[in-house]
């Protein structure tokens, strides 16, 4: 992708996400008469606007440092703090689907009751566990890609060894691919878990909408269309969060096989799709949360006054 297309593309969705985060976390810190919002949904819910926020102003960064010739721990500083905080949001939204799917779907089994009963401690301890797991990998691939250098495209082995000795180059070479194994690994979970929490929350809403259909029972509490809200909304999120969590495995498939270099040499694909995935995450939250959509909501009719 050339640096102007990326530029095209990024700058727009950049400006509309910061606009968003801005006015999304107003409304989580002030939020509108009637609306409550508890923790641990309010913490993930903060988190999810923090990176957010933090991964476009970097984003932002890297656009402005496309004018001018930036040294090459720079530009691989900014890419690596991008994937980490584009990244973070992946363990979140897998989190605030477990905790809707175990407050909205009814368990059986001793050991889903028992998460259910300490879902806030299991929540937190997971979620520390996942930056942890995230911090490391891109840490230690960081570390690894320094180590090894700005490597050409058409780099032959030969050349290779005659730069650097054998034998440092494959301790490097291994920590990078333990590094992508993690961040593979990482990234792979929370995309299974999206599909497979929201899946059976909307299969159990949909058969509960059912069987009260039979009983000539009416679907219009407020509770029920709003776990139907929340749980449809998941679901397109998860739709969207699936080509950007696709593409990251792929970038570390590729990454151990060297054919990222060729496929994606300045990043700005995997940029691009980060952008974009990240202003959809948001808006699917700006839907789904009565904390957000209330309090636009009042900030709409304030202004009108």
């Amino acid at each position: 992708m050339e640096p102007w297309l990326f530029a095209l593309i990024s700058s727009p969705l950049c400006l509309t996400a910061t606009v968003f985060n801005i006015i999304f976390f107003f409304c989580l810190m002030r939020p509108v008469s009637g609306v409550t919002i508890r923790n641990p949904l309010r913490f993930l819910l903060i988190v999810v606007l923090f990176n957010s926020t933090f991964q476009q102003l970097i984003t932002a960064l890297t656009i402005i440092m496309l004018l001018f010739e930036s040294p090459f721990w720079l530009q691989t500083l900014c890419r690596v703090l991008i994937y980490q905080f584009f990244c973070g949001n992946f363990s979140c939204n897998a989190w605030i689907s477990i905790f809707y799917h175990m407050s909205i779907v009814p368990q059986r089994h001793a050991i889903l009751i028992w998460i259910k009963r300490n879902i806030r401690a299991i929540l937190y301890v997971g979620f520390v566990l996942n930056q942890i797991m995230l911090l490391f990998s891109l840490t230690l691939g960081t570390v690894a890609y320094f180590l090894l250098g700005p490597v050409p495209v058409n780099l032959t082995s030969h050349e290779l060894n005659t730069t650097s000795t054998a034998e440092s180059v494959e301790t490097d070479l291994y920590l990078f691919h333990v590094a992508n194994f993690l961040y593979l690994l990482y990234c792979t979970c929370p995309m299974i878990t999206l599909l497979i929490s929201w899946g059976k929350t909307f299969v159990y809403l949909r058969e509960h909408m059912k069987t009260m259909g039979q009983s000539s029972e009416s679907f219009s509490q407020p509770q029920q269309k709003s776990q139907m809200r929340v749980t449809v909304t998941g679901m397109v999120q998860a739709a969207l969060f699936l080509p950007s969590s696709l593409w990251t495995v792929a970038v570390a498939v590729l990454y151990m096989t060297n054919l990222f270099e060729i496929v994606d040499p300045s990043r700005f694909i995997t940029m691009s799709f980060c952008s974009a995935s990240s202003l959809g995450n948001i808006l699917c939250f700006g839907f789904s949360q009565s904390v957000f959509r209330n309090g636009i909501v009042g900030v709409i009719k304030k202004l009108k006054r």
